[in-house]
């Protein structure tokens, strides 16, 4: 016995590999998961998962690489599943366990009550008001993901880890985040092939998201019977090497068939990160194009970021308030850095806060309500569908 404890006193003093980013859901489905993970220096690692709490299906990661990930296919619908990283002990052939983590698949359309929460704006935020933040969300249980309007830092991976990755680590492992390009993850750089390789160096490695578009620039996620798109529009904020949204181009064409082919869904959603309502800088004929796309394939609501307050306009049609028409939630930014806005005919409400939103969808019926960070309610929408 004590040769045993002699061996894992020696195990666990001996340098051993570290994970320094994540691990982190970079993507699920209602059948497949993949998780990251960074380690300090380029090593081969070993993974296991199965249906909680059996982890007993196991996998190596052959490559020797600091930026490591596996992905998991051919899971169950709406089931909990375990995971578990092990790094190498140096000098050793023995390994320790280096993180575990839970998380659960997504619905499909037989199932259509989930709920899920809305952020942004992040970066301007401290690192402890990010911390408050992830407690908040921490609070509202059966969570399924996180919709991040952009801006998630100040842009380069250091600051990554100082404002997302660390203060949201414990989200992170177990609930994906799904993100929508802000201006700061292109460095705020608007020449095109240096704001490219910002976002290559930055942003892009770290985050792959959904493969049906054009990741990490647009693509949807499905979850249950409602549809996600995510879009890049910071076209409108003179980035030139952000795909453009003008009609006839890619990311418009593929917008359309996207939403012509969500005709089974009870809810569709779209996010982005320039505001559409209540003003949108230049690019009217980008707004008009996707105003009649968003019209015509009957949007239930856009989640935007860009200013710094918490808005939600009234069902607006061509900038008209109309019963038929879309929802704009614009999600404020850091108490810090709060502006006024003038009143308006299309404005339903608008607070001067850092927020959050819990939204819960169950059937034909929405709820939405904006949080802070002390869970103070701020306001509260409840919308049916018939």
């Amino acid at each position: 016995m004590k040769y045993i404890l002699f061996l894992i006193f020696l195990v666990s003093h001996l340098k051993s590999a570290t994970i320094v980013r994540g691990p982190y859901l970079d993507y699920l489905s209602s059948n497949s998961a993949t998780i990251r993970y960074s380690v300090d220096s380029p090593e081969i690692t070993w993974f296991s998962w199965g249906e909680f709490p059996k982890c007993n299906k196991y996998l190596t990661v052959t490559t020797p690489k600091k930026n490591q990930y596996v992905n998991i296919y051919g899971l169950k619908i709406a089931k909990k599943y375990c995971y578990m990283i092990y790094l190498p002990v140096s000098n050793s052939t023995h390994s320790y366990l280096a993180s575990s983590a839970t998380f659960t698949t997504f619905y499909d359309e037989t199932v259509s009550s989930f709920s899920f929460i809305v952020i942004g704006n992040t970066f301007l935020n401290s690192p402890d008001q990010n911390i408050a933040l992830s407690s908040a969300i921490f609070s509202f249980p059966d969570i399924n993901f996180i919709i991040h309007t952009g801006n998630i830092s100040n842009g380069n991976l250091l600051d990554h880890d100082t404002y997302y990755f660390m203060p949201f680590s414990g989200i992170l492992k177990s609930i994906p985040f799904f993100i929508s390009l802000g201006l700061k993850e292109y460095g705020e750089i608007k020449e095109k092939t240096n704001s490219y390789r910002f976002l290559g160096e930055n942003f892009s490695p770290y985050y792959r998201f959904a493969r049906n578009g054009f990741s990490p620039h647009y693509y949807f996620i499905d979850s249950g019977t409602s549809r996600f798109i995510f879009l890049d529009n910071n076209n409108l904020n003179e980035i030139d090497s952000a795909p453009s949204l003008r009609k006839g181009t890619k990311q418009y064409q593929w917008l359309e068939e996207t939403l012509k082919y969500s005709n089974s869904k009870k809810w569709r959603f779209v996010v982005l990160n320039h505001p559409i309502y209540p003003s949108s800088i230049g690019g009217e004929d980008i707004k008009e194009g996707l105003e009649e796309l968003f019209l015509k394939y009957k949007v239930d609501f856009v989640f935007q970021s860009g200013n710094k307050y918490y808005l939600r306009t009234k069902p607006l049609k061509y900038g008209v308030p109309d019963e038929g028409g879309v929802i704009y939630i614009t999600v404020g930014g850091g108490d810090l850095y709060l502006s006024e806005i003038e009143a308006s005919e299309i404005i339903e409400t608008q607070i001067d806060s850092r927020v959050f939103l819990n939204i819960k969808i169950d059937e034909r019926k929405i709820d939405i309500s904006a949080f802070d960070c002390s869970m103070n309610l701020l306001d509260r929408f409840v919308y049916s569908k018939y």
